[in-house]
């Protein structure tokens, strides 16, 4: 634990995340494993957290590092996680906040080794900092649920003979979103006819007030 030299809290937070003591662990357990090896999981993890590798390519890497330096693939994983949870949680707060020498403690004070925290300083403080940073933003930037599928079906329905008319059509609408999530909708033909009327008359105004001479002036 920390002993908090400073009122800023430790980057990763008043205990330490289970993926990153997991993480620790294993690298005492290989030990054995030369530092090249270990540079390699981090700039692994770098690409990573700015979506350089596609999951096929990075377990391909992770492949070949495990027969190379003769670990299992339980602690490869346990060291690449643990890696990527570092640079994740050190990216999340806005990047006044994040000061080398701070974090530089902050990783000794939960035993990282000394050159596993150049190798993190140099890439959290390097060239790719605001790639890091704007790749961190767009992965936790709230979204709203994307439209996947979208069909539509007219409903007609005939009455019995004992009647001279139709019911009035239907326009059947069906959405998948994103979420896996079902929506069906019906809309009367009238109210369907309603809604095209008034959007494309909606979208004449909006063309209109574009064409407006001082809306050009301000823009220039």
């Amino acid at each position: 634990m920390p002993d908090h030299r400073s009122y800023q809290d430790p980057f990763y937070g008043w205990s330490t995340p289970k993926a990153i003591s997991l993480c620790i662990q294993t690298l005492k357990e290989c030990s054995a494993v030369p530092f090249e090896g270990i540079k390699k999981l981090i700039s692994l993890s770098e690409a990573q957290v700015l979506n350089e590798q596609t999951s096929t390519s990075a377990l391909e890497i992770l492949m070949k590092i495990t027969k190379k330096y003769s670990i299992s693939v339980d602690q490869v994983m346990l060291i690449f996680n643990g890696f990527v949870h570092v640079l994740r949680l050190a990216l999340k707060p806005p990047a006044a906040f994040l000061k080398p020498d701070i974090f530089k403690e902050d990783l000794r004070d939960i035993k990282f080794s000394e050159q596993i925290i150049e190798e993190f300083h140099n890439i959290l403080f390097g060239t790719k900092r605001d790639q890091l940073y704007l790749a961190i933003q767009e992965r936790d930037r709230p979204r709203l649920p994307l439209l996947q599928t979208f069909d539509w079906n007219l409903d007609v329905t005939l009455t019995t003979a004992s009647l001279s008319r139709s019911i009035e059509p239907l326009l059947l609408f069906q959405f998948r979103t994103t979420n896996n999530r079902h929506l069906t909708f019906e809309v009367p033909i009238k109210k369907f006819n309603e809604l095209r009327y008034n959007t494309a008359l909606l979208l004449k105004e909006m063309e209109e007030v574009d064409g407006k001479q001082a809306l050009k002036l301000l823009e220039t």
